[in-house]
């Protein structure tokens, strides 16, 4: 089924990443940029090592379900990473970034290596591509990948200013194809005042290009949808809401993710100023409403606390999200056993379940003594408590089918 390039910047967000700690070693830097392999949807951030440590890089690759790191590569030499690209060729990630030498701490050329868990790789390593530039004495030269329309994207500062040119990509050997398919500039301030603010990271899907834009600690994250044909602004910019509840809001990396017949605009956040930095993805997505219903995150299995037992089949714990509307919410079923005698938690969320506030329901409970209803609260963390159990008034079970809060 064809997939469609137009993402609905106002429609529901959804997540990926919920306040995912960056923690390998001592690194302070905040993440930069996100990208996803086509096949195995592993996800990648990218992070500076260290204030001291400019052009070298760390690469993670994260565990969707449960939202933390699986392993980590690194990158000396390399730039910012204020924008990765992924690619899936022979059955392995290959990751295109920035390459040095580096200008003001950016890379002057891209170049393209595979995801090598624990190892280093440098300028000069045989893994890595030969690097390109757009043209001559291009700066600030970044990619990203459209893993639908199979074209790879670079950005750079010429004299005219900031321009976006596209590449095609071979599909049968994923083999970049050096011959311009076509350029656009990026528009100016007093065209578009939003797109003044710090870039933060672009993406491509088709005859559409998303600019990423917004400062910290300051509510102005915008994403802005450009034509390819001519660019001109056909979207936005689009103030981004998602996650109201970030101690910090600076916005960080833009990549395009195809999930079936559905596109996803991938959107990150730096979520803390604390070490270990935070990493929050969220997305848009082409999906479009059934009958008014849109589906952010389909029904997804939570896994129970220890000494808590889960039911099988039909009766599983597991969790949705849906959007209404414009009001999106959680929504759950399935059954928890167990022997509670007090407050207790019973399950934890995935990343794309978990909310940014407090949620609060009533779920039914075992009848003992007429008591046969409790409440389930959900936390910013995704930890799922019941309350009400006592030592004279046990829960032996919690029945979750009722279970439907607003989740934002």
């Amino acid at each position: 089924m064809a997939v469609t390039d137009l993402i609905d910047l106002s429609g529901p967000w959804g997540r990926v990443l919920s306040g995912t700690p960056l923690n390998h070693e001592k690194h302070t830097r905040a993440p930069q940029s996100i990208a996803v392999d086509p096949v195995t949807h592993d996800l990648f951030v990218v992070q500076i090592r260290d204030a001291l440590e400019y052009g070298n890089l760390c690469v993670y690759r994260m565990d969707r379900a449960t939202g933390q790191a699986l392993d980590h590569m690194h990158l000396n030499g390399f730039g910012h990473g204020y924008q990765i690209g992924a690619q899936h060729i022979g059955g392995t990630t290959y990751l295109w970034t920035e390459a040095g030498p580096l200008h003001e701490q950016f890379g002057t050329r891209i170049a393209r290596f595979p995801y090598l868990p624990g190892e280093v790789v440098t300028m000069t390593s045989s893994v890595l591509s030969e690097p390109f530039s757009p043209v001559p004495d291009a700066t600030f030269v970044a990619p990203s990948v459209d893993p639908v329309f199979q074209r790879l994207t670079v950005r750079y500062l010429t004299a005219q200013g900031y321009l976006f040119t596209q590449y095609p990509i071979d599909p049968s050997t994923g083999d970049v194809v050096w011959t311009p398919l076509r350029t656009v500039a990026h528009p100016p301030a007093a065209q578009v005042p939003r797109l003044a603010d710090t870039f933060q990271g672009f993406a491509s899907l088709g005859d559409h290009l998303y600019l990423y834009t917004g400062n910290p600690d300051v509510d102005d994250t915008h994403i802005t949808a450009l034509s390819w044909t001519d660019g001109s602004v056909l979207a936005g910019p689009r103030l981004m809401t998602a996650v109201p509840g970030l101690e910090r809001r600076e916005p960080e990396g833009l990549a395009i993710e195809r999930v079936g017949a559905e596109a996803r605009l991938l959107f990150g956040f730096s979520g803390s100023d604390t070490t270990p930095r935070e990493v929050t993805v969220c997305f848009l997505s082409t999906d479009a409403p059934v009958q008014g219903v849109k589906v952010p995150a389909d029904w997804t299995a939570l896994t129970p606390a220890a000494g808590i037992t889960a039911g099988t089949g039909a009766r599983a714990p597991r969790g949705r999200l849906v959007d209404l509307a414009g009001t999106t919410f959680l929504q759950l079923r399935g059954v928890f056993e167990g022997t509670l005698a007090k407050d207790t938690r019973v399950a934890t969320l995935p990343p794309t379940l978990t909310p940014s506030r407090t949620l609060r329901g009533e779920v039914s409970r075992n009848n003992r003594g007429g008591r046969c209803v409790c409440r389930l609260e959900i936390s910013p963390g995704g930890g799922v408590t019941v309350y009400g159990p006592t030592s004279d008034n046990t829960v032996t079970w919690v029945d979750l089918d009722a279970f439907s809060v607003a989740w934002r």
